[in-house]
């Protein structure tokens, strides 16, 4: 395998792959083809899952906060969970979470960090 010019690790080539590899690539292309199909027919800034991730993270809780930032835009976490009546120790774990698979974002209010929905869309890969 090649290397380059003073770096100690080596670079694949890439014609040589896994077949695990070669799955992987076809789920992104199908996801790529499945986000622009969608952006065509007006449902531009979508986010699109895989089911199991969605299936991992999304819950009742986590879709009534989703639900309520979707009308909403509370000025802190601790708003957030006053306004639907949960704890602010669960309503932050639940966001973290959240934010982590790049579906919610916080935004600086002051000395508050205020959570909003990052994209106009979210969708679960189809079954194929």
């Amino acid at each position: 395998m090649p290397k380059f010019e003073g770096s100690p690790t080596s670079v694949p080539d890439p014609n040589e792959f896994e077949s695990e590899d070669a799955e992987f690539d076809e789920r992104l292309e199908l996801r790529a083809a499945f986000s622009e199909t969608l952006t065509q027919h007006g449902f531009p800034d979508t986010l699109i899952l895989t089911r199991e991730r969605a299936g991992d993270i999304f819950h009742d809780r986590r879709l009534d906060l989703l639900d309520y930032l979707k009308d909403h835009d509370p000025d802190s976490v601790r708003s957030l969970a006053n306004e639907l009546g949960y704890d602010k120790g669960v309503v932050s774990r639940d966001l973290q979470k959240l934010a982590r698979i790049d579906v919610i974002e916080y935004v600086e209010e002051g000395r508050a960090k205020a959570p909003r929905l990052k994209h106009n869309h979210i969708a679960i890969e189809p079954v194929v």
